[in-house]
């Protein structure tokens, strides 16, 4: 299996994992699954930019890390409109989160559901924090539901939580209230 950057032809299989992955919360930010489909892979032909696919024999995960402020609201708005681009941008905006200088952070992190527990999301871990490595981030951070069974594979690659978040709205949306903020410091490893 290797873990390499996505190419355009990728972006509709990459897509498909995603929406398996995360359709709770993606049916949610848009409404409805198909269209989040449709708009998540014209988001991704465009901005493919810290996005990483596994790959043996077909696409198996699909990953994302961010380095710098990346403007999503801009492109909602114009496929969803004024109301529903803010809407849909707020709620993303909880798991989505623009990285402080010298961080990175870790959008995402999706495995086909027939194919888990086979080692992809460990590669796919490892290749984000090699990649983070490289861009020289001091800290490498994502956001799981305090309930998520991820925990425990975050805390594999030494994350550890660094804040337990509390957001109303997140509760509303998402039926959780606390949500974690896994770190790793890289700062150690030089």
């Amino acid at each position: 299996m290797i873990v390499r950057p996505l190419e355009k032809e990728d972006v509709a299989e990459a897509v498909r994992i995603l929406l398996l992955s995360f359709d709770r919360e993606l049916s949610v930010v848009f409404k409805d699954i198909y269209f989040a489909g449709e708009i998540l892979r014209e988001f991704f032909s465009k901005n493919a930019e810290g996005c990483f696919v596994a790959e043996k024999e077909r696409i198996l995960g699909f990953s994302r890390i961010s380095f710098e402020k990346h403007d999503v609201s801009k492109f909602l708005r114009e496929k969803l409109g004024l109301l529903e681009g803010l809407r849909a941008f707020l709620l993303l905006k909880f798991f989505v989160r623009n990285p402080k200088k010298g961080e990175a952070f870790i959008d995402f992190i999706a495995v086909s559901p027939l194919r888990r527990n086979e080692g992809i999301g460990s590669a796919m871990m490892e290749k984000l924090i090699e990649v983070a490595e490289e861009k020289e981030a001091r800290r490498l951070n994502c956001i799981i539901r305090a309930d998520s069974d991820a925990i425990s594979f975050f805390q594999k690659f030494g994350f550890e939580v660094a804040n337990i978040l509390e957001n109303k709205l997140a509760e509303k949306y998402f039926s959780s209230k606390q949500w974690l903020l896994m770190s790793k410091d890289l700062s150690t490893n030089e």
